[in-house]
């Protein structure tokens, strides 16, 4: 029996960056079928609108693998076509340009190639639950090239190019898709094959210390979520990495990831160690940690508001301080438990969230409720004025589950923690299908926590709820930490530390000139009257460039400060006079 809908995907222009795409569609509604691209892809909160990307689209007739007559195409929004009324088999063809090196899009050149469906693949209403056939050609201008998915196999070659199946569009959507040639690195993980390929690394990976960091990690969330059985909800899976020269970020799927990472982060044989080194391998596995929990957390537990996801339009929820913001605990706290990183390592990376969120006044004017609500057009979209006015779900997510975790455990005397509500969150609202379980809400979320810690721990919950979820204040995790014995202390700012934290400036470097990007609320910079977009020309009579910008502050440091610079192309004069108290830094006390 012929499927009803057949994608054929052509990695067809790699220096032109396109991607040709083919869809059959056995029965088109007669009325005129509608074909759309998502206006956004799952995980990744923002309207990007995909279709801004095809170059050309057209429709025929289809008989007995023959184009026939043209069929007309009316375009009903930047999203969306009309095929005219036709019975029998239709061909739509679409040229797609790819050349996105983010998680979310699709990328072509000579050397590599990635996309996700949802960039591609027209999805075609009233049909999206149908199964769907998807041939992945291979390119006629280069050889040794591979496939790399997770996609159900029909009929494949060696190297991966051939006919895979899904059940539906959603579950198309949901398997990103590696071109090209890779470095493998592979590990088994409570009996499930696992595997990583890599791209853009340009040195030997060492693919032994990987593995057995990765198989860690892996071996730690599959037995926190079924610490018994130690069960995991897919037969495989698969990291998808980018390596690149300035990059970071990762977009979830259920049975794989795509990651982006900066070349220097990747450990690499016979490299040199050094603290820097290790802290940015550290990200990186902090990275691969956290798009796993998503796994569980986002993919298969996933916020009610998301179900079904809509793809045409922003899906709102309250919720992503705990998917986000749980998930960032939990990633850090398993590469603890894995053993892939100190308690002190451990302690310094929650530091260094308590002081990233100190340095954005936004968190005393947005709770984390809000921004997760607001991330399609505030988080997501960031300008000049993000840190005044937004608040991390992220970051203060990940602390509000570290005060949560220490609460339950006082509250039941440690026989109770954070992990027993996320376990019982697993078991109400989890799946080991590739379709997610009971969708949840903040009343779930509630009803878990009381039903571990009991009716008696419902004041200091909802207390804490309103102070810190709802509310903006600050969560008090130094205190929370001395509670449990861990000393920290104020950092010893360096004189220029101190101006530059006093100042509270963000800039970038425009063609040679120091250009504001942001500035603080109730920083000396504000008060002085400097803006976003204002380029820097003079500190004190010498002129200002970025490399010497720091250099200069130090020399005036104890010297009011006149700065000279282009407002709107006009010179303005601003002023400087006094000193205000720079924003605490925290670090571990050393015995």
């Amino acid at each position: 029996m012929k499927p009803r809908i057949t994608y054929s995907i052509h990695p067809a222009d790699p220096k032109g960056h396109r991607f040709e795409v083919d869809l059959i569609i056995q029965e088109p509604t007669l009325k005129g079928q509608l074909l759309q691209l998502p206006r956004w892809i799952p995980g990744s909160y923002m309207i990007r609108d995909f279709s801004k990307h095809v170059e050309s689209i057209k429709a025929h007739s289809f008989i007995s693998k023959k184009l026939g007559q043209t069929i007309n195409l009316h375009q009903v929004d930047n999203d969306t076509w009309q095929l005219a009324p036709h019975a029998g088999p239709v061909l739509v063809q679409i040229v797609v340009y790819a050349f996105d090196t983010s998680v979310r899009t699709a990328y072509l050149d000579q050397f590599r190639g990635f996309y996700n469906h949802s960039s591609l693949c027209l999805q075609v209403l009233g049909q999206t639950d149908q199964p769907c056939q998807i041939i992945i050609h291979k390119p006629t201008w280069t050889s040794g090239w591979e496939v790399v998915t997770t996609l159900p196999k029909k009929q494949v070659n060696t190297q991966g190019f051939g006919t895979y199946q899904a059940s539906s569009y959603e579950e198309l959507i949901d398997h990103p898709v590696s071109l090209g040639k890779f470095q493998y690195v592979k590990w088994i993980s409570h009996q499930i094959p696992h595997l990583m390929v890599i791209q853009g690394a340009g040195q030997v990976i060492d693919t032994k210390r990987l593995s057995a960091n990765l198989q860690a990690i892996c071996n730690g969330h599959i037995t926190f979520f079924e610490p018994k059985s130690s069960r995991a909800p897919f037969n495989q899976y698969i990291f998808h990495v980018n390596a690149v020269s300035q990059g970071y970020g990762g977009l979830e799927h259920h049975n794989s990831t795509a990651l982006l990472c900066k070349r220097s982060d990747l450990p690499y044989k016979n490299a040199p160690d050094s603290p820097s080194k290790n802290t940015a391998y550290e990200d990186f596995l902090g990275l691969c940690s956290h798009e796993y929990f998503h796994a569980w957390l986002v993919k298969r537990i996933q916020p009610l508001a998301f179900q079904p996801y809509q793809l045409d339009r922003k899906n709102f929820s309250t919720l992503l301080w705990f998917f986000e913001g749980f998930t960032s605990y939990y990633d850090d706290l398993l590469l603890l438990r894995s053993a892939c990183i100190s308690k002190e390592h451990y302690l310094n990376r929650l530091l260094r969230t308590v002081n990233q969120i100190q340095k954005n006044p936004g968190r005393h004017k947005q709770s984390v409720s809000d921004s997760s609500f607001d991330a399609w057009t505030k988080y997501y979209q960031m300008d000049a004025n993000t840190p005044n006015a937004v608040v991390s779900y992220y970051a203060k997510g990940s602390l509000i589950a570290f005060a949560l975790d220490l609460l339950i455990r006082e509250a039941t005397q440690h026989v109770k923690s954070l992990d027993d509500v996320m376990r019982l969150l697993w078991q109400r609202h989890g799946s080991f299908k590739h379709t997610p379980g009971l969708g949840l809400s903040e009343h779930d979320f509630e009803g878990a926590v009381l039903t571990v810690t009991g009716v008696s721990f419902k004041d200091k919950w909802q207390n804490f709820a309103l102070n810190y979820i709802k509310g903006t204040a600050d969560i008090p995790v130094i205190e929370l930490l001395a509670s449990q014995g861990i000393r920290t202390t104020k950092k010893r700012l360096s004189i220029t530390e101190q101006i530059i934290s006093q100042l509270g400036v963000r800039s970038a470097n425009q063609d040679g000139w120091l250009k504001i990007t942001q500035v603080l609320d109730h920083s000396l910079a504000q008060q002085a009257g400097l803006a976003p977009d204002d380029v820097i020309v003079s500190l004190n009579q010498e002129r200002v460039t970025p490399t010497n910008w720091v250099k200069l502050l130090e020399q005036f440091s104890t010297q009011p400060l006149k700065f000279l610079a282009f407002r709107s192309d006009q010179l303005k004069t601003f002023y400087i006079p006094n000193r205000i108290k720079p924003i605490a830094e925290y670090v571990l006390q050393v015995p």
